[in-house]
C-alpha cells in the first residue's frame, strides 16, 4: 500500500469497533516522514486543572498529576487505555500582544464540564496546579493544521519552520511528510467528541511517538479555539522532569455567558513529596460568592 492508500484506509475505519491493532499496524506502515520536535526547557511552566467536588481536597502531588494507569480506561486526544499521560497547558514564548497568555484559562476549558456546556449555569470547584520543568522534555509538535494558522502567531511560526525544514527534502519524501503530518494534525484538530474511540488515531499516534524516544506531544487546545497549547507527556518524564511548585483551589461561577473564577486558597510548595497545606488567599484576591451573585444580578438588570 502507498502512504496515500494507508491514509485513506485510516480515514475510512469504523472506529466504533475499536480497531486499535489495525490503526497501529497502518500507522507503522506509513514509513519515514519528517516531524518538528518541540522541547520544553528547564524553567518552563505547565498548568493543570483538576475539577473536584465541594468539600473535596487534593493534598498530594499524585492527586494533582496524571491519572493512575489502573484508572486509565479510555482514549483521549493523546493517550490510550494502555498508556496514561500527564496533560497540561502551556503558554509559548514570544507570542504577539493580545493573544491568549493565560494558561489557567486553557486548563479550565479543557477540564471543566461547566465551561464545556454552553447552556449550563452553575458553580464548580477546581484545583489548579503549577508545575516547573527541571530538565528538558522532547515533544513532537502537532501544529500543522492549516485552519489554525490565523489563530496564533506561534502556530504560524511552527508551521513556517516545518515548511522550511522539509523544503530541501527529496520531492517524494517532502510530499509524503506534508500529507502524513497534515492528516495527523487533522486528527488532533477534531472538535470535542462524545465517544472516546473518536480519538483513537491521534492517541495511538502519540503512543507510537513515545516509543520512538519522544516524551509526548505538543498540540493546540481545541477547547481554547486553538489559541492555546496543550502538552501530553509520559508519566516517567512527569515524575522525573517536573516539580510541583504551587497549587490553588478556586470556584468557577457561570451564569449565561458570564464566567467568574474566584481564588479561594493557595499553597506554595517547596517539597512536593510532603502533604500540601492550603491557606486562604488574601482578601484582595478573593471576591466571595455573595459579591459574585450581586455582579451577576447587575448584568441581568442592565
Amino acid at each position: 500500500m502507498t502512504y496515500k492508500e494507508i491514509i485513506a484506509c485510516l480515514s475510512s475505519l469504523d472506529l466504533s469497533t475499536y480497531p486499535s491493532e489495525k490503526v497501529e499496524e497502518l500507522i507503522g506502515r506509513l514509513g519515514k516522514f519528517g516531524i518538528i520536535q518541540m522541547t520544553l526547557h528547564k524553567g518552563k511552566v505547565i498548568l493543570r486543572s483538576r475539577p473536584m467536588n465541594f468539600g473535596q481536597r487534593f493534598s498530594t502531588r499524585s492527586e494533582l498529576s496524571y491519572v493512575p494507569a489502573i484508572n486509565n480506561k479510555s482514549y483521549q486526544r493523546a493517550s490510550t487505555p494502555n498508556q496514561t499521560m500527564f496533560y497540561g497547558a502551556v503558554i509559548p514564548e514570544g507570542i504577539s500582544i493580545g493573544e491568549l497568555d493565560n494558561a489557567r484559562i486553557i486548563a479550565a476549558l479543557e477540564t471543566s464540564y461547566l465551561l464545556r456546556n454552553i447552556g449550563q449555569d452553575g458553580e464548580q470547584p477546581v484545583t489548579f496546579s503549577k508545575w516547573e520543568v527541571s530538565c528538558d522534555i522532547p515533544l513532537v509538535a502537532i501544529c500543522y493544521h492549516k485552519d489554525f494558522l490565523t489563530k496564533s502567531s506561534h502556530t504560524k511560526e511552527l508551521y513556517d519552520s516545518f515548511q522550511n525544514s522539509i523544503a530541501d527534502l527529496p520531492k517524494e519524501l517532502r510530499e509524503r511528510t506534508f500529507e502524513i503530518t497534515e492528516f495527523f494534525a487533522g486528527q488532533f484538530a477534531k472538535k470535542p467528541m462524545e465517544h472516546d474511540y473518536d480519538y483513537m488515531i491521534s492517541a495511538i499516534f502519540s503512543e507510537v511517538c513515545t516509543r520512538k524516544g519522544m516524551a509526548g506531544v505538543y498540540y493546540p487546545s481545541i477547547r481554547a479555539d486553538a489559541k492555546g497549547y496543550n502538552i501530553a507527556i509520559l508519566p516517567h518524564f512527569a515524575d522525573h522532569c517536573l516539580r510541583l511548585v504551587a497549587a490553588g483551589e478556586c470556584t468557577i461561577y457561570k451564569r449565561g455567558e458570564e464566567t467568574i473564577v474566584d481564588n479561594d486558597t493557595i499553597c506554595t510548595i517547596t517539597d512536593d513529596t510532603q502533604p500540601l497545606i492550603y491557606s486562604l488567599v488574601e482578601k484582595e484576591f478573593h471576591i466571595g460568592r455573595e459579591q459574585i451573585m450581586q455582579e451577576f444580578a447587575k448584568k441581568v438588570t442592565t
